[in-house]
């Protein structure tokens, strides 16, 4: 009866543990001095993916229900800001980015769509006359921890390390945030 008991508890709490917690590690290189935020979303799904990027150019980017975790890290004069996303699980993930540079919350574009600031996506995936698919940008993370790093396209004057446009006078340097756990969203 004691070990019918055991198995019975040893069952629950095996069914109960969490699966294994993946990580995900994101580098952002490119980020032009001059301030805004670096917005970074994670996704799970083709669906999800394809949202986000209708939405880069709406405030909604920030307030995405349907991406698995967002960060959004105050640029400064660092060409290379870095996060750690922590607590996933294992599976197939996308990630977008791009630096806001005048901190308006979206993805600022011109008369034809083109992206006016630098964005990118993992996997340096890019599309042709248009944002690539979920399936290009997307990354295993398992139980090892993946890692990404995303180069920021421009379309506009001006190369990454060199000012923004939107850059004004006493623009903050703050440093990167704390890395960012999926779970404590």
């Amino acid at each position: 009866m004691v070990r019918v008991v055991l198995a019975a508890l040893f069952a629950i709490a095996a069914a109960t543990c969490p699966a294994i917690a993946a990580e995900l590690r994101v580098a952002v290189e490119g980020l032009r001095p001059g301030g805004g935020t670096v917005l970074i979303g994670l996704y799970d799904t083709r669906d999800a993916f394809e949202r986000a990027i209708a939405l880069s150019d709406k405030e909604g980017f920030l307030n995405d229900p349907q991406r698995v975790a967002g960060i959004a890290l105050r640029a400064g004069s660092a060409p290379k800001q870095s996060v750690r996303i922590e607590n996933l699980a294992p599976g197939r993930y996308a990630v977008i980015t791009f630096h806001d540079e005048n901190g308006n919350g979206r993805l600022d574009k011109n008369f034809w769509g083109v992206p006016k600031e630098p964005y990118g996506f993992s996997n340096d995936a890019q599309g042709f006359l248009g944002p690539p698919r979920f399936e290009d940008a997307a990354i295993d993370v398992g139980e090892a921890p993946a890692n990404t790093t995303i180069a920021l396209v421009y379309h506009v004057p001006g190369e990454a390390g060199q000012a923004s446009p939107y850059a004004a006078e006493g623009a903050s340097t703050a440093k990167p945030l704390n890395p960012v756990a999926a779970g404590d969203r």
